[in-house]
């Protein structure tokens, strides 16, 4: 689904491997970073680049990116 809100929804494929890096080190939240993933529309329809959330099926929402045909979630990690 788009940031902004058009009333353009897109079925997708996905694949985020989600992955923990243990307990982080320092004080406060680490920063959000944008890592890879793979989309594809479920009915092989080109997807504009732009700014996007993605609402799982299993839960949880990601907040996307597309720049060309590069895919990125932001990873986010959580405080301890």
């Amino acid at each position: 689904m788009p940031t902004r809100p058009t009333g353009v929804e897109y079925r997708v494929k996905y694949g985020i491997h989600v992955v923990s890096d243990g307990k982080p080190h320092g004080r406060g939240v680490p920063p959000a970073r944008w890592q890879k993933c793979e989309i594809r529309a479920a009915d092989s329809h080109r997807i504009p680049s732009g700014n996007y959330f993605l609402h799982a099926d299993e839960g949880g929402v990601f907040e996307l990116k597309c720049e060309g045909n590069v895919w990125q979630y932001l990873a986010a990690q959580a405080a301890a």
